[in-house]
C-alpha cells in the first residue's frame, strides 16, 4: 500500500510523497483538534501552518512523557529482598 510505503521512508523523494506528506499533516491536525478532514482542507494556509505546528509540538511532548513514564516504570519494578531472620531470635 502506498501509505505504508510512504510511512517507512525517511525522506520525501517524489511528488507523490509530497502529496502524502500533506495528507498526513492534514490527518494529524484533524485528529488533534477532533475535526473532519474537510474542515482541515478548508483552513487558511496560515491557520493550518499554526495548527500543524501546535499539533506536532503536543504530539512530541506526549511521546516524551510516555518515554519518561516507561523508563520510570522500568526502574521502579525492582525487587527488594527483606531479611526476616531477626524474627527468629529470642530477644524479639
Amino acid at each position: 500500500m502506498k501509505v505504508q510505503q510512504f510511512l517507512n521512508k525517511s525522506r520525501i523523494e517524489t511528488p507523490e510523497d509530497l502529496i502524502l506528506q500533506n495528507q498526513l499533516f492534514a490527518y494529524i491536525v484533524a485528529k488533534h483538534y477532533s475535526i473532519s478532514l474537510t474542515e482541515v482542507y478548508q483552513m487558511e494556509d496560515d491557520v493550518f501552518t499554526q495548527s500543524i505546528a501546535w499539533a506536532l509540538a503536543v504530539q512530541e511532548e506526549e511521546e516524551k512523557e510516555l518515554r519518561r513514564q516507561q523508563m520510570q516504570d522500568e526502574t521502579s519494578n525492582e525487587t527488594v529482598s527483606v531479611d526476616y531472620t531477626f524474627l527468629e531470635t529470642e530477644d524479639f
